[in-house]
């Protein structure tokens, strides 16, 4: 936004020579720039050569009168930051508010005072200058923006590059993620820690843009890594060492929910523990047993020092599935201006049981939940994690 000022120029469309003479000495004896125009096109042709700063401009004239050049200035982008300053004998309402509604900024009774022709035109300087300097600022703003969303989406980008692929086999575990315009905070990932621990967790950092993704970011690669120092087959024990890792005071006041779980084949035994997290879904589909809702009882990681975490483990029956999910699923605005909520999103997931395990269950799931909104967009990232684990 520094650098030299733009010329004051002023441009007189006036009919009467004599008048317009005596205007354009008296303005131009305080060093601005005056052009001086005939009415219609010939303004027009003038200003687009030289853009003005102000134009002054008589009501009545031949041709094409004042209001008919306000609205030709008006009209023309290049143009239409000018202020534009009517001359004219008229006082009633009623002929301002009309000039008005042509675009004019500011009015000026003939006969013209000396000293209130150079104030008003002192005055709309400083608005087209302030107005100039409001356009370069909305310009400056919007380039930031472009970059922000460009950066935005290589941080998305980033974060889908990190996520698992599709595994089969012993257990068969596949996902869907999406990130709203913002980014949030959502990471995942299921991978074998051994010949008989499958992990797979799901982080959901609060807020949104860069800052929430740092968080769940970092909990990956460390575990992902195996770089943290805890057994990773004892999800209690993996929270507790996140939460003292990760303060809020250290990152801005940001936490994360975590649902971690460990299944071992062998045994068939499913271990997992919550940070906070939304409750993950076990149904079986064989319907070998019923559905259960894997809430945990942890707080979010980083809110308090003194947190615990518990692990809880339980025998998964035949045909048994497991759906993990983040919060960005339900919270969509639904028709009526109500949001969505946990218990509606539960009900659903149980209605659409019978379908999840199949190839397309979980897009099958989201057609469900864009059908329920009215296909309100997203407000947050959304993941999903589905295993099948017997």
């Amino acid at each position: 936004m520094e650098g030299c000022p733009a010329p004051i120029s002023i441009l007189l469309v006036d009919d009467d020579r004599i008048h317009s003479r005596i205007l354009e000495v008296r303005l131009r004896a305080q060093g601005y720039q005056i052009v001086v125009a005939d009415p219609g096109d010939s303004a027009l042709v003038q200003a687009r050569v030289c853009p003005p700063t102000v134009v002054v401009c008589d009501w009545l004239m031949d041709g094409m009168n004042g209001l008919d050049v306000c609205r030709a200035f008006k009209a023309e982008p290049a143009l239409e930051s000018a202020h534009f300053i009517l001359l004219t004998s008229r006082s009633r309402v009623e002929d301002r508010v009309e000039g008005l509604d042509c675009g004019a900024d500011d009015f000026l009774s003939k006969p013209v005072d000396p000293e209130e022709l150079l104030a008003r035109v002192r005055s709309g300087i400083r608005l087209h200058q302030a107005n100039e300097r409001l356009k370069l600022l909305a310009s400056e703003l919007h380039q930031q923006k472009l970059r922000l969303d460009q950066e935005l989406e290589e941080a998305a980008s980033y974060v889908r590059s990190l996520l698992p692929e599709p595994i089969g086999g012993a257990v068969r575990a596949d996902s869907r993620f999406e990130p709203c315009h913002e980014l949030g905070g959502d990471s995942f990932d299921f991978f074998w820690l051994d010949d008989d621990h499958f992990v797979l967790y799901l982080a959901d950092g609060s807020g949104h843009g860069l800052a929430a993704a740092f968080p769940s970011i970092s909990v990956h690669n460390q575990l992902r890594s195996r770089s943290l120092p805890v057994d990773l087959r004892d999800p209690g024990a993996v929270l507790q060492t996140l939460n003292s890792g990760f303060p809020m005071e250290r990152h801005q006041g940001r936490y994360l929910t975590l649902w971690y779980g460990v299944y071992q084949p062998s045994s068939r035994t499913l271990s997992f523990a919550s940070a906070g997290h939304p409750p993950a879904f076990l149904w079986s589909r064989t319907s070998a047993f019923p559905c259960h809702w894997l809430k945990g009882q942890g707080m979010a990681v980083g809110l308090f020092d003194d947190a615990t975490y518990g692990t809880e483990s339980l025998e998964v029956g035949e045909g048994a599935c497991l759906l993990i999910y983040s919060d960005g699923l339900y919270e969509v605005p639904r028709p009526g201006g109500l949001m969505g909520t946990l218990p509606d999103f539960m009900q659903l997931v149980e209605q659409c049981q019978d379908v999840l395990a199949d190839d397309d269950g979980l897009d099958r799931l989201l057609s469900q939940i864009l059908h329920v909104s009215g296909h309100a967009p997203f407000t947050d990232d959304y993941s999903l994690i589905r295993a099948l684990l017997s």
